[in-house]
């Protein structure tokens, strides 16, 4: 028996003598209230999933838009570590120590330590080294190297041949989230140790040279401080502190030896690059999400157009 049309309220043996009222397909044939009912949900349904795909497509945008933004300190420093009767030490580094550490350990970024050292004591001039601490850009970028510190060798002819070394040359680079108020540290357990030698300064210069100079310098160095770090931001996402040399100037590296120009100022930069690590959890392409529902859309225009035809 019809419910919700203008049969239903016919007699059982009228109903029987109607065609098609077994199914109530005449009914829903020759009622026009029941057609207009159907085109009505159907544009009802399409406008849902027109509403439910751009909610999902401005969902993924906001979320693949709310990438952490990072910026950042770098302090870096010379501990001492060399015989005051050869290096001075000078402007000590005060680094905070940030409530969440990664990397560091017992030995990491020792207090004091200083941005300068120079030699020869009791010489003037002196050769120097400077690692500044630096303050970052507005935005660290992700997967781009960024220049986070410079040292810098002034090197000065100095009149014997002076050797020094180990030197250990601690950072400590943090980090802060935009997403949060707090900071991250980090911290390598190793620093950067450098040997000096100074070159007589007399040519035959010692091979190579690469600077070209009478005679260049040169620093031998452990780059186990320039190992990667991984850290966690604010919102739970991990990543990577990958650390490198570049940017040689009056300097080249050579294996794990940097060469100076005699009488000349050089630098190098110390780089970082962050890189988010995959947690297997991958977000929707939006491509898939806006294919599902226009798929869906489809599906509901082609039941429409059925039931109107």
């Amino acid at each position: 028996m019809c419910h919700g049309t203008p049969f239903a309220n016919l007699s059982p043996n009228e109903q029987k003598v109607m065609p098609g009222s077994d199914d109530c397909s005449f009914a829903s044939q020759h009622d026009p209230y029941h057609s207009r009912r159907e085109k009505m949900k159907f544009k009802t349904l399409r406008t849902s999933l027109a509403v439910g795909l751009i909610a999902i497509t401005s969902g993924y945008a906001t979320q693949a838009s709310a990438v952490p933004i990072f910026t950042f300190t770098e302090y870096g420093g010379f501990t001492k570590d060399v015989s005051p009767s050869i290096v001075e030490y000078s402007n000590q580094v005060l680094a905070p120590s940030p409530p969440n550490t990664t990397g560091g350990g017992t030995n990491a970024s020792p207090n004091p330590v200083y941005s300068t050292m120079s030699w020869v004591t009791g010489l003037t001039p002196k050769s120097s080294l400077v690692l500044p601490t630096v303050t970052g850009p507005a935005a660290l970028p992700a997967a781009v190297w960024t220049t986070i510190s410079t040292l810098t060798h002034n090197n000065v002819i100095i009149p014997q041949a002076t050797n020094w070394g180990p030197q250990n040359i601690w950072g400590r680079f943090i980090l802060t989230d935009s997403a949060g108020p707090s900071t991250v540290r980090l911290d390598s357990d190793d620093p950067i140790t450098i040997n000096f030698v100074e070159t007589s300064n007399t040519p035959p210069c010692p091979i190579p040279n690469p600077n070209n100079t009478n005679c260049d310098d040169r620093f031998t160095f452990t780059a186990v401080g320039l190992d990667s770090l991984p850290f966690s931001a604010n919102d739970g996402s991990n990543w990577i502190a990958d650390f490198r040399l570049a940017n040689f100037i009056n300097s080249a590296q050579i294996g794990n030896t940097i060469y100076t120009g005699e009488a000349m100022t050089s630098s190098l930069d110390v780089q970082v690059q962050i890189r988010r690590v995959n947690d297997g959890n991958p977000v929707p392409e939006p491509a898939t999400l806006a294919l599902l529902g226009v798929g869906l859309l489809g599906l509901s225009w082609s039941r429409s157009r059925q039931m109107k035809g």
